[in-house]
């Protein structure tokens, strides 16, 4: 099953005209699950008042939303046999891409955040108390 997977005609080779395969599936409802959670916290969002845990939903969602939308147009390409931009090759490219984002949203949220939070935090106690 997984002998095919990062061979150069695996990665490179558009979809033959057999039907979607079981990956293009899975990057498919992987792409509509990340798109579905984005909507579903951008809705959930509507009811933060904290501007920084807002902001930080925010990169998450656009992080979400952006993913997914560039995989579901993948997937279309794929669906449609367009050569070049439906190879297996651009997807994972998407998803790397998507990984390393996540990564730099990460990196906020254990340098700047945690203090913007404390110092946030310290002034509505001092807010509290006058």
């Amino acid at each position: 099953m997984f002998s095919h997977i990062f061979t150069k005609t695996w990665m490179f080779d558009t979809a033959q005209f057999v039907g979607i395969s079981r990956t293009d599936k899975l990057f498919f409802i992987l792409s509509t699950a990340l798109l579905v959670i984005s909507i579903l916290m951008a809705l959930w969002m509507r009811s933060k008042k904290n501007s920084l845990k807002k902001n930080l939903l925010k990169r998450w969602r656009a992080l979400f939303a952006t993913i997914g939308v560039l995989g579901l147009i993948w997937s279309f390409l794929r669906y449609e046999y367009i050569v070049g931009m439906s190879s297996h090759f651009v997807v994972i490219m998407i998803y790397l891409i998507g990984l390393i984002w996540a990564l730099a949203i990460f990196r906020y949220y254990r340098g700047k955040y945690k203090k913007q939070l404390a110092d946030y935090e310290k002034e509505q106690q001092l807010k509290k108390y006058l």
